[in-house]
């Protein structure tokens, strides 16, 4: 069975250069800090149909970042792919921080995710988008194969969570004689 290194060492040596590499910079650049997958949520915000898509998008993205960036990435500590093995060679400037979980990824599939339960078609866009992004982070050596797949599931339960959280508000309105303090 081959290790996650040697994963990476062969996406590196048969799928490396060309046109991939600025591609995989720029879908992997797209996801910084989670700004796109935001900027979409705000844009579903402003029209009143979409409105609840776009809250608990970013809702679901928010909850990814604290949950991965501030809890999970600390707690775990492992060092990024490119550390490990100096044989890994990067494209892109090395990031700081840790590995696990991908970063990107949990907010890609996050924001994914929670569009994909209120529309399957523009989600399942989405969801490709983030599958790409998850695949960029180890196609430019920042992640191990087992990182994007943590993210990925990492996301889909914040959206997932954002989801429910939201019916549940939705039903504490619709309740009768409910009013705020009670």
């Amino acid at each position: 069975m081959a290790s996650e290194t040697d994963v990476l060492i062969w996406i590196q040596g048969n799928l490396s250069g060309g046109i991939m590499d600025p591609l995989m910079e720029f879908v992997s650049y797209s996801g910084d800090h989670g700004a796109i997958w935001l900027i979409i949520a705000v844009a579903l915000m402003i029209y009143k149909p979409t409105r609840e898509a776009g809250v608990v998008m970013a809702a679901a993205v928010l909850m990814g970042h604290v949950l991965n960036d501030w809890m999970i990435k600390p707690l775990v500590e492992r060092p990024r792919p490119f550390i490990e093995d100096l044989s890994l060679l990067l494209i892109i400037d090395p990031p700081d921080g840790y590995s696990f979980a991908s970063g990107h990824t949990v907010k890609a599939f996050a924001a994914a995710s929670a569009l994909f339960i209120y529309d399957r078609r523009w989600g399942a866009v989405l969801m490709a988008y983030a599958a790409l992004t998850g695949f960029s982070r180890t196609y430019l050596m920042v992640h191990y194969p087992s990182d994007v797949v943590a993210g990925a599931f990492i996301g889909v339960m914040c959206a997932v969570t954002a989801y429910a959280v939201m019916e549940q508000i939705k039903k504490r309105k619709l309740r009768p004689g409910f009013e705020a303090g009670e």
